[in-house]
């Protein structure tokens, strides 16, 4: 699979008509619930390192995907295990995250902040957001252990899309797991 992180490939970036009124969401409003997919998936694998989606926490306005990352040192030299624990601990580039449409788009996490807005058949447009947030690592001489929540604004369509990871700095090609948004969006539905 190629790269999906060249941003040369903004053609293939969604692009979202917004509602009159509407406005995107950094992340889920505070009075707003949420209920949970658990999820359970291994995005990637080595020898050295695993990228799994626990779980899809459903808001009414977008979701967070729960990302967990564990990285250990054996058999690897000093300066490769430094890479890829500077690359969890913020001090170095981190795994990168997108997700993959049915219609083959793409939205690519920006590392924080929202695309611009562009115009496009006479109309204001924005893509999706896809934003990062990593929580604290925990982190010994030989392993690194870290959360991510990856907020996507609005939800995604209610068909399946590919949740994916690159990590080239751990090996890691890009891959990742097809997740179901009509599955999200039955969840956030009385029961």
């Amino acid at each position: 699979m190629e790269s999906f992180c060249s941003f040369d490939e903004a053609h293939r970036r969604p692009e979202l008509a917004l509602a009159p009124g509407a406005r995107p969401l950094a992340g889920p409003p505070q009075a707003s619930g949420s209920t949970v997919v658990p999820v359970g998936r291994t995005m990637a694998s080595t020898d050295n390192v695993t990228v799994g989606v626990t779980a899809v926490w459903a808001y009414p306005q977008g979701c967070h995907l729960e990302v967990g990352v564990t990285a250990r040192a054996e058999g690897l030299g000093k300066a490769e295990w430094d890479e890829i624990r500077a690359s969890l601990t913020g001090e170095a580039k981190p795994p990168r995250f997108a997700v993959r449409f049915a219609d083959d788009t793409l939205a690519v996490e920006h590392g924080g902040g929202w695309p611009s807005y562009r115009r496009s058949d006479g109309a204001w447009r924005l893509e999706p957001s896809f934003t990062v947030t990593w929580a604290d690592a925990t982190v010994s001489a030989d392993s690194v252990r870290t959360y991510a929540m990856l907020w996507m604004w609005p939800l995604p369509p209610e068909q399946p899309f590919e949740f994916l990871v690159e990590w080239f700095t751990a090996g890691v090609e890009p891959a990742g797991v097809t997740l179901d948004g009509a599955e999200i969006a039955a969840a956030l539905r009385p029961a």
